[in-house]
């Protein structure tokens, strides 16, 4: 399964991508990289760790250009967010209004129990675009 982290806090991300490649994920960052539809064209991951607050591009963005993505039922969704404003439940919202699979949300900082806790709801088989 491969899966993109899309934060703006390297430290974290690296941290979930060393937790994901040790749940054997294959796993990339943004690595300061703002273009998400760009990312999740080339990369086409099958989960998405997606951070809210961000400058440039925020998660509530990211969640309606999921809604576009041609591959958005394949993709399932974690949002996450150190702030306490509201905002995970707005994304919990439009992503749900938008036919996105979201698993949850974590508050940061967060535990790997509680991430693990979420991963236990993906899809045990990734489906196949249609057409194959």
């Amino acid at each position: 399964m491969r899966a993109l982290i899309y934060d703006d806090d390297e430290d974290l991300a690296e941290e979930c991508a060393e937790a994901l490649a040790l749940r054997g994920h294959e796993v990339r960052t943004r690595r300061g990289e703002t273009d998400f539809p760009a990312l999740i064209a080339a990369f086409a991951p099958d989960l998405i760790l997606l951070d809210v607050h961000m400058p440039e591009f925020n998660g509530i963005e990211a969640l309606l250009v999921l809604a576009e993505a041609p591959r958005k039922t394949a993709i399932s969704v974690i949002m996450m967010s150190g702030a306490r404003d509201g905002l995970l439940d707005a994304g919990l919202s439009l992503g749900r209004a938008h036919g996105i699979r979201l698993l949850g949300t974590l508050d940061k900082p967060f535990a790997f129990g509680d991430l693990d806790r979420l991963l236990a709801k993906l899809p045990q088989e990734v489906p196949l675009p249609s057409g194959r």
